[in-house]
């Protein structure tokens, strides 16, 4: 399999990106890291199970969702909601929100604005934390809007 580059890997064989992020190598997973290493996309499951078939990876949607759910949980993508509520997948992990037009459905990558030189959403982690004594997993910022005319 040809080696894949994103921001957040650099360039790193799936097989690599797998085992940095201790996960077990299978093809079905090295076909969905090598899909989200070609570019910034957000994907539903769906689409991307079209398009790993119209690939030649054919496999069920089920391993898909099986195995998306797997590299969200160690962090190689990361999940959100997109306008209709359906869950999104990203390949870029760094921090940052998501602009998304409430007509159109367009995502757009925002970068996370810091507070004090700290990322908003550590920023609220750690005031959230130290106000109530909850442990925060992680906050969850959506930003909802319509995209400017074109």
């Amino acid at each position: 399999m040809r080696s894949t580059r994103d921001a957040s890997h650099g360039a790193k064989e799936p097989r690599e990106i797998l085992r940095d992020h201790g996960l077990r190598y299978s093809r079905p997973r090295a076909a969905i890291v090598a899909f989200f290493a070609e570019k910034d996309q957000h994907v539903s499951a769906e689409e991307l199970h079209a398009v790993l078939n119209e690939r030649g990876e054919h496999l069920s949607l089920s391993t898909v969702y099986l195995n998306l759910g797997a590299l969200t949980d160690a962090g190689v993508v990361r999940s959100f909601q997109g306008k209709e509520g359906q869950k999104l997948y990203d390949s870029n992990v760094s921090p940052h929100y998501h602009l998304i037009c409430s007509e159109t459905g367009e995502v757009v990558d925002v970068p996370a604005p810091t507070v004090d030189g700290v990322p908003l959403g550590e920023f609220l982690k750690r005031t959230i934390e130290a106000a109530t004594g909850w442990e925060l997993e992680e906050p969850r910022v959506q930003l909802r809007g319509r995209a400017p005319r074109r």
